[in-house]
């Protein structure tokens, strides 16, 4: 499974466009989207987000 890290601010503009009104960070934190910690900075694994969009069983095994 090949990893695609990127940014928080990256992700909520993917995901909510532009003018949407994105998912707070601590989301990201709190595991409730697939991420990994850096050092200081938080990053989003897209990868994995798109593959267990709309499947929460999906979610729950890649976390």
């Amino acid at each position: 499974m090949k990893r695609k890290l990127i940014k928080i601010s990256e992700f909520q503009r993917r995901r909510w466009g532009e003018n949407g009104t994105p998912q707070c960070t601590q989301a990201i934190r709190n595991g409730d989207v697939p991420g990994k910690q850096i050092g200081k900075l938080w990053y989003v694994d897209w990868a994995a987000f798109s593959r267990s969009q709309g499947n929460d069983l999906v979610a729950m095994v890649l976390k």
